[in-house]
């Protein structure tokens, strides 16, 4: 996983997120410290399908498998030690471990190229709308003669992953309802795949931005941007909260 994590740019939130659950975990001490402890023998049958799915990833299923047998590993460990009340008070940071799992496989490569020509459909439309002639051939662009192809790393999971995380950090440091951190994470699907369009236009419109540094400036930007979205989202969504319930 560390591998995956220093060496696929998709991933290198992953990096983080161990720091942060431990940090979560230290944090609320007082909260889970009072809880009894109850041990549970169901939690050896996690410990054995945590087991059973890193035989599989070992023999070839790949390392989403043996990734994903880790968790379920901790969570058994958890039971047989503390008991579900102790494993309920650690939903979150388990929730948050999901965000350094390595991609799976078979989704990322279905999801792709629909992404790709989605990217290039928007990023088409935003230049349309702002008077900029464009013509788009499937994922590429081309503006005046300067042709861009939206390429496999910019079909916008680099922004959605390490987006969603951040998301749901966000919500949960500022916001203590649970209904929040799941609109804020659905809220980022929509963003990213906007924020990558933004991205894909930009470079299409500036041949000087659609590579090398100027390249990675922009996405830098543009993520900063949109990070800073999730402040009058929140608002927006307390705000439509209290207006049903009102």
């Amino acid at each position: 996983m560390f591998d995956q994590w220093i060496s696929d740019e998709d991933m290198g939130h992953g990096l983080v997120v161990p720091l942060v659950i431990l940090w979560i975990v230290w944090r609320e001490r007082e909260r889970w410290r009072r809880l009894p402890l109850r041990p549970n023998l169901w939690g050896w049958a996690l410990l054995v399908a945590g087991a059973a799915l890193h035989v599989a990833g070992v023999l070839g299923v790949g390392l989403f498998s043996s990734s994903l047998a880790l968790l379920i590993s901790a969570a058994g460990a958890v039971v047989c030690l503390g008991g579900f009340g102790l494993l309920r008070s650690w939903a979150f940071p388990f929730l948050l471990a999901l965000f350094m799992l390595p991609k799976l496989a078979i989704v990322y490569n279905q999801v792709t190229l629909p992404l790709q020509v989605l990217a290039s459909k928007l990023a088409a439309a935003l230049l349309t709308t702002s008077g900029v002639g464009v013509i788009r051939e499937g994922n590429i662009l081309d503006v005046h003669g300067h042709r861009v192809a939206v390429a496999e790393a910019c079909n916008g999971i680099r922004f959605l992953l390490p987006l969603g995380f951040v998301a749901v950090l966000f919500a949960y440091l500022v916001d203590p309802k649970p209904w929040m951190r799941a609109a804020v994470l659905a809220s980022t699907v929509p963003l990213a795949i906007l924020s990558n369009a933004f991205r894909v236009a930009a470079s299409a419109w500036a041949p000087a931005l659609d590579s090398g540094t100027p390249h990675q400036i922009l996405g830098w930007a543009i993520f900063t941007l949109t990070l800073a979205t999730l402040l009058p989202l929140r608002s927006a969504f307390n705000a439509l909260y209290g207006r049903h319930r009102a």
